[in-house]
C-alpha cells in the first residue's frame, strides 16, 4: 500500500484497493459537513507526512455508511476526532465517548468550543441549545480526561502527535504540556472523587447517623479547606436552589423557617455543594474556560488537613472501574434507572412501585438531566448497580445522556437502553426543531443504537418495555 493512500467513505479508493481489505494509519473523525479541515489542513499534512487516512465526510451521509466506518475505525491505528463548533456533532461527540473507553490509548481529541449566538448550518443557536451543547462538550470533555485522554484546541498540534504517536511508538497518555495538550479542567468535585471516600467526611459529622448534616456542618468541611473563608450558608443555599435536584422535598426543607445554619443536607445534596463551590473555584464557565487559579489538589496539599485531602482528592490516573471497588451492602443497588426531563414522573409513578413490588432496590438519578458537575456521583452510583438502564427520550435532545451511554458502552458496562427517536416538527421546552436539527439529534441516535447492537447491549424504544427486560436480567440466577 502507498504512504499516501487515502481510503474514502464515498467509494473513491486512489490504490484501486477494496477498503476492507486496507488498513489506514489514521482515521479522521468528528466533524463533517460543513467543516472543511480535513481537506485544508489534515490531509495535506498527512501527505506530506507519508501517513495513511479514511476521510468519511460524503456529500450526504445514510445509515448504511455507518458499518463502513466502524470497520475503518478498528483498523486505524490513530482516531483523530475533531469537534469543530459548527455542526452539532451528535455523531462525533458519541463515537469520541465511546471511544474514551475502547481505545483510550490511540484517541487524539480536538475540541472546539461553542459560541453564544452563533449559527449552526445557518439557523441560529438559541440559548436552551447552546446549553445542551455545551454539556454535551462538558461531559465528553470530563469522560476522557477521567480516562487520561489529552484534548488539544489546535488541529495542527493533534496533526503532530498523531505522527509522533506512529513513528516514535508513543502512546497518547505519554504525551506532554510541551505538546500543546490543553491543561486539565477537572476539579477535584468532576475528576474521578472517590464519593465512597467523600461519604467519610460526610459521615465524620453525622453522628448520630440520620442522613443528613446541618448547613452549618457543610460549610465547616468546606471552611477548613484553607481557601474558602468567604463561603456562606447563604452560598450553600444557592448552590442547592440553582441545582436541579430529583428530590424536592430535601429542597423544601431548605426553605422552611428557622435559623439556615442548622438545616439539612443530604448526601447527593453535599456532593451537589462540593462540585458547585470547586467550579467557582476553578472559574469554569464552559470548555473553554482559562483560569489560573491554582488546582485544588494543590491548595489541599498545602493548606487542609490530611482527613481532607484524603476524603476530597484523587489521583489523576484513577480511572474507572466497575468491578475493583469496595462496596458497602447498604450501598449496592439491583438497578439504575437513568432518565431525563419528563420521564422522571414515570419513574415514580410507574416504574418505582413495580420494582419496589417485585423487592428489587434502583438508584433514580440526583438530578433531572446529566449535567457534568454530577457525574461523580451519579458513576459511583451506577458503579454500585447491577444493572444500569438509561432512556434516550423522545421529549430531549439527549446530548448529555447519549454520550454517557456511548462511553458506558466503551467501558463494557452491563446495560439497557431504551432510544426512541425525535418526531419531525416537536417542541422542547417551547422551541420547535427545524428540520436539520431534528435530523441531527436522530443521527446521534441511530450512532449509539448501531454502536450499542455491536456490543450486545439490548436496545428497546418502548421505556416499559426496556424496564421489563432490566428487570428480567437482575431476576436471572446468574
Amino acid at each position: 500500500m502507498s504512504t499516501s493512500c487515502s481510503i474514502h467513505c464515498d467509494g473513491k479508493d486512489t490504490s484501486k484497493a477494496g477498503s476492507k481489505r486496507m488498513a489506514c494509519e489514521v482515521f479522521l473523525g468528528g466533524s463533517c459537513n460543513p467543516t472543511t479541515w480535513r481537506a485544508d489542513i489534515a490531509i495535506p499534512t498527512l501527505q506530506s507526512l507519508g501517513i495513511t487516512y479514511y476521510n468519511p465526510q460524503v456529500s450526504y451521509w445514510c445509515p448504511e455508511l455507518i458499518a463502513e466506518e466502524f470497520e475503518a475505525k478498528e483498523r486505524a491505528r490513530v482516531l483523530l476526532f475533531v469537534i469543530d463548533e459548527r455542526t452539532r456533532n451528535t455523531a462525533g461527540i458519541i463515537e469520541a465517548a465511546e471511544l474514551a473507553g475502547t481505545r483510550r490509548d490511540s484517541l487524539v481529541l480536538v475540541i472546539h468550543p461553542y459560541r453564544q449566538g452563533q449559527c449552526i448550518l445557518g439557523e441560529p443557536v438559541s440559548n436552551q441549545e447552546y446549553c445542551e451543547l455545551t454539556n454535551g462538550l462538558l461531559v465528553l470533555q470530563y469522560l476522557t480526561e477521567r480516562q487520561r485522554i489529552p484534548i488539544f484546541e489546535s488541529i495542527s498540534a493533534a496533526l503532530h502527535c498523531t505522527s509522533k504517536i506512529l513513528r516514535n511508538a508513543v502512546s497518547v497518555k505519554d504525551l506532554q504540556c510541551e505538546d500543546e495538550i490543553r491543561s486539565s479542567r477537572i476539579s477535584f468535585g468532576q475528576h474521578g472523587t472517590d464519593v465512597t471516600k467523600l461519604s467519610e467526611a460526610f459521615k465524620s459529622m453525622d453522628s448520630n447517623d440520620t442522613g443528613t448534616i446541618s448547613l452549618a456542618e457543610a460549610l465547616m468541611l468546606l471552611q477548613n479547606n484553607g481557601n474558602c473563608n468567604n463561603l456562606s450558608v447563604s452560598d450553600l443555599r444557592n448552590f442547592l436552589n440553582k441545582a436541579d435536584i430529583h428530590e424536592k422535598a430535601m429542597l423544601e426543607k431548605l426553605s422552611s423557617n428557622g435559623d439556615p445554619r442548622e438545616q439539612r443536607v443530604s448526601f447527593e445534596q453535599f456532593c451537589t455543594i462540593s462540585n458547585e463551590w470547586s467550579w467557582r473555584v476553578k472559574g469554569t464557565n464552559g470548555v473553554s474556560c482559562e483560569s489560573e487559579i491554582p488546582s485544588v489538589w494543590r491548595i489541599l496539599s498545602r493548606k487542609a488537613s490530611k482527613f481532607l485531602r484524603r476524603a476530597f482528592v484523587q489521583p489523576f490516573n484513577h480511572f474507572i472501574d466497575w468491578t475493583n471497588s469496595i462496596i458497602t451492602d447498604t450501598e449496592k443497588r439491583d438497578l439504575y434507572i437513568g432518565v431525563i426531563g419528563k420521564d422522571s414522573l414515570w419513574l415514580e409513578s410507574s416504574a418505582a412501585p413495580l420494582i419496589e413490588s417485585l423487592s428489587l432496590t434502583f438508584y433514580r438519578p440526583s438530578t433531572n438531566d446529566f449535567i457534568a458537575r454530577v457525574l461523580p456521583l451519579e458513576l459511583q452510583r451506577m458503579k454500585n448497580s447491577r444493572l444500569i438502564m438509561l432512556v434516550v427520550p423522545h421529549h430531549a435532545r439527549g446530548m448529555a445522556i447519549m454520550t454517557l451511554a456511548a462511553h458506558l458502552i466503551g467501558l463494557h458496562v452491563k446495560l439497557v437502553l431504551c432510544i426512541q427517536p425525535l418526531p419531525e416538527g416537536i417542541s422542547i421546552s417551547g422551541e420547535k426543531l427545524t428540520e436539520q436539527a431534528t435530523k441531527d439529534y436522530n443521527r446521534g441516535r441511530t450512532y449509539l443504537s448501531d454502536m450499542a447492537t455491536r456490543e450486545d447491549v439490548p436496545v428497546y424504544e418502548n421505556i416499559a418495555d426496556a424496564l421489563q427486560h432490566a428487570i428480567q436480567i437482575v431476576q436471572s440466577p446468574c
